[in-house]
């Protein structure tokens, strides 16, 4: 009993020496601050819960991407365009400048023919083209007549060839063509090988008059055989090459131009070719002269000219032939 007494005693005076605890602080509480860490714990959880999802890019709305497409080539529903020939000639408008078809000639007149052409190929015509005779008669025409002047493709040029009507009354046709600087023939026509030509009706005249005939050949006034260089001169009144006075001269000789020989009439000279016939005095008496230059690319052997010189002597003179850069003629003046 008397340590249950002590016991309670000890207890007591513990509980003294302890005193009552202090009161408890009270916390104040910050709603923003709350608030705000509310949010970011929500917002943290929300990404760490989150799967990442590619994004995409959408076109803008009306949009679209071209498809791109195949080169092809469509094959050719016709025939390709036909390369144009090189020489190739049509009828001008009119074609036939002078002496149309069926023009009536007395025997023996003698006449030029011209006809207009066109180029209607690729190629250029030059001075080495000519008009050549092809078929048929050749009125006592010179074969081979070279173009005046150079032919553009689609443009004209006014060819002319002179001719003489036969004796013999009836209806006569002269063919003829184009040739290029190679000597191949070509002409008009779909084909560029037709011929033109001149139609001419031969009747005797109302009235025959009788034809002065020259029974007496006059005596020879000068004959000589030249050569001729490029440049040279050449009187056929004296037989002299280059003479002192240029102003007594008949013709004068180029070579190596285009054409390549070219005669020219100097001082009054008219002349005409003739042909491959020695023309005797009347047959030059009935030639029709001009002066009009004579050129050719080849040289004519064999050719006869019938000429009236600048002192008005007639006479003939044949191209004999071309050698050494010389061309050689010989000549016969009547008194």
């Amino acid at each position: 009993m008397k340590k249950i007494v002590l016991l309670l005693i000890s207890i007591f005076a513990l509980s003294a020496c302890v005193g009552e605890p202090p009161p408890a602080a009270t916390v104040t509480l910050n709603a923003t601050l709350l608030n705000e860490t509310a949010i970011s714990h929500v917002t943290a959880d929300y990404h760490a819960t989150q799967v990442s999802i590619p994004t995409q890019t959408l076109p803008p709305e009306g949009t679209w991407t071209p498809v791109p497409t195949l080169e092809r080539t469509r094959p050719s529903g016709g025939s390709p365009t036909p390369k144009t020939p090189c020489d190739m000639a049509a009828a001008g408008h009119p074609i036939d400048v002078t002496i149309p078809d069926g023009t009536v000639m007395e025997p023996g007149e003698t006449f030029s023919k011209t006809w207009r052409l066109e180029n209607v190929g690729s190629c250029k015509w030059t001075r080495f083209y000519a008009v050549v005779f092809f078929s048929g008669n050749s009125l006592n025409a010179h074969q081979t007549n070279y173009l005046p002047g150079e032919v553009e493709p689609g443009k004209t040029i006014d060819v002319t060839v002179d001719m003489q009507a036969p004796m013999e009354a009836g209806e006569y046709q002269s063919n003829w063509m184009l040739s290029n600087a190679d000597g191949e023939p070509f002409g008009i026509g779909p084909n560029g090988d037709a011929p033109f030509w001149a139609r001419i009706l031969v009747v005797p005249s109302e009235t025959e008059t009788p034809t002065p005939t020259v029974t007496n050949t006059p005596e020879v006034y000068l004959t000589g055989e030249v050569e001729l260089g490029n440049e040279d001169y050449l009187d056929l009144d004296s037989g002299k090459v280059d003479p002192g006075d240029l102003t007594q001269t008949d013709l004068f000789y180029q070579y190596g131009g285009d054409p390549t020989h070219i005669l020219m009439a100097m001082n009054g000279l008219v002349w005409a070719a003739y042909g491959e016939t020695q023309p005797t005095y009347g047959d030059c008496v009935a030639t029709s002269f001009s002066g009009d230059s004579i050129s050719f690319v080849e040289v004519p052997m064999g050719t006869y000219l019938c000429y009236r010189s600048s002192d008005g002597h007639l006479g003939r003179l044949l191209i004999e032939g071309f050698e050494a850069g010389k061309l050689t003629v010989s000549f016969l003046t009547w008194n």
